[in-house]
């Protein structure tokens, strides 16, 4: 498995709050390498760009949605095997649904704690590095 100081993670938030207590909870878990976005659209221009191991991301940002970004990256060869966990507020069933349809990882709601994240990033990357 990747280890959290080897692991590239790209957080895509739109609210600058959120995005700096994430990327604050991710330098406590050891994740050092972390990349933020404002929107889908300032994440997919890195995800051209740069590799990572990880993507967190807001369901709901303007530009390009949380969603919209998962749907580029799963129809994209050489990033559809990348660990995408949406992090939203949203509870609804039929969102929770549309993530899963569309290919997401896994399904944080806020609030969260650290230690949710932690472990549902270590399954993540588990999953996708097994070795």
């Amino acid at each position: 498995m990747i280890k959290p100081i080897d692991a590239k993670i790209l957080v895509v938030e739109d609210l600058s709050d959120m995005r700096d207590i994430v990327r604050r909870l991710l330098g406590v878990l050891g994740y050092d390498k972390v990349t933020t976005a404002t929107n889908g659209f300032e994440a997919w221009e890195q995800l051209k760009v740069d590799r990572f191991d990880l993507v967190l991301c807001d369901w709901n940002m303007p530009k390009m949605s949380g969603r919209e970004l998962l749907e580029k990256v799963r129809s994209t060869p050489a990033l559809n095997h990348l660990p995408f966990i949406m992090i939203t507020g949203e509870t609804a069933s039929d969102k929770v649904k549309n993530a899963i349809s569309g290919g997401v990882t896994d399904f944080i709601v806020k609030p969260f704690t650290g230690s949710l994240l932690e472990h549902r990033m270590q399954l993540a990357l588990e999953q996708a590095h097994p070795h």
